[in-house]
């Protein structure tokens, strides 16, 4: 018996007994390039994300499924698209994906892209288990060797730095005489293009919300990115004077070498305690202040325009009485319709 092995205890349903029973420590000799695109990785935080706040004390782990779509080229793929996956359960808690579904799904995006084939499949985990295998076979009538994309996303909360994503192939092992699939890690690179980059630098900067009309974003964006630059600068500041302090009473000894920096970096600071600073800085806050009166005061008098003409648009309206007189200058009354 390997590591493989599937063990049976008591007449129950075979059930592996370590991880690895369904990893191969074999080398990955099928020499496939796969490039993911960031799209892929963000369906699958999107989905994880959506289903964690919208059920929290779902396990997310066994409700994100999803189809990759990617184009090939020889030994070259693409892992350019995916798409969630509608699943069930049976009566043994195994996961049924939902082939109607699926191939519905095909044939509307072959419509739309015609050069994107069904690659394999996602879902969450910190390594592969026999359920997933499971799941797998279930795409093998679609696909002969399909990819299998697992993300972990409870690893960037231990600290590390690298991208909590695994991608497995599919190859048949012989195990106790009888055929097993089993996965085996792939190798993989990050491939982007213009617009992806555009987009990836836009969906990781920080949600800042504006009004409801959409205005003062850009403002607020530009203010955040100042105000983290100053708290930055104050951090390495703090530094600097914890430094100084050390040095003073001894705790540290003494560098010159670094107190000559430290000197010459205060020197190179604008001396900002002055006469023109201050009349600079009264310029422009005055500056300031009067195009924001002068803003108020121009909607304040829009706002009077408006009202001016609606009264007379109401008092000069064909029909209207004014002081007892018509429009037309004939003295009359109001009449009383059924």
């Amino acid at each position: 018996m390997s590591a493989m092995d599937i063990t049976e205890e008591g007449g129950k349903t075979p059930t592996t007994t370590d991880p690895t029973a369904v990893l191969s420590t074999a080398q990955n000799a099928s020499g496939l390039n796969i490039s993911i695109h960031p799209l892929v990785l963000l369906n699958m935080s999107d989905h994880y994300t959506r289903i964690k706040v919208q059920n929290p004390e779902r396990n997310a782990q066994e409700a994100v499924f999803g189809a990759v779509l990617a184009t090939q080229s020889g030994r070259e793929i693409d892992l350019v698209n995916s798409f969630e996956l509608l699943h069930t359960r049976d009566e043994n808690n195994k996961v049924i994906i939902d082939k109607e579904y699926l191939t519905m799904k095909q044939e509307q995006l072959k419509q739309v892209f015609p050069q994107l084939d069904l690659m394999g499949w996602y879902a969450l985990g910190t390594s592969p288990s026999a359920s997933d295998i499971q799941i797998h076979t279930q795409f093998f009538d679609i696909n002969e060797s399909p990819l299998f994309l697992q993300l972990d996303p409870n690893a960037m909360a231990g600290g590390h730095k690298e991208l909590p994503l695994g991608i497995y192939e599919s190859l048949i092992d012989i195990i106790d005489g009888q055929a097993q699939a089993v996965f085996v890690r792939a190798q993989y690179k990050i491939s982007t293009g213009e617009a992806e980059r555009i987009a990836v630098d836009h969906a990781s900067r920080p949600s800042i919300s504006a009004d409801k009309n959409g205005a003062g974003g850009s403002l607020i964006s530009n203010l955040t990115t100042q105000r983290n630059a100053i708290e930055m600068l104050q951090i390495r500041v703090r530094i600097l004077l914890e430094y100084l302090k050390d040095t003073e009473a001894g705790i540290i000894p003494v560098d010159h070498d670094i107190e000559r920096q430290i000197s010459s970096l205060c020197n190179r600071l604008p001396v900002v305690n002055n006469k023109d600073f201050n009349a600079e800085f009264l310029k422009e806050y005055n500056d300031v202040v009067l195009t924001s009166y002068l803003a108020a005061i121009t909607k304040g008098v829009n706002n009077i325009n408006e009202l001016v003409d609606k009264v007379n648009f109401t008092h000069n309206a064909p029909g209207s009485y004014v002081g007892g007189r018509s429009s037309s200058g004939r003295k009359g009354k109001a009449r009383t319709f059924a």
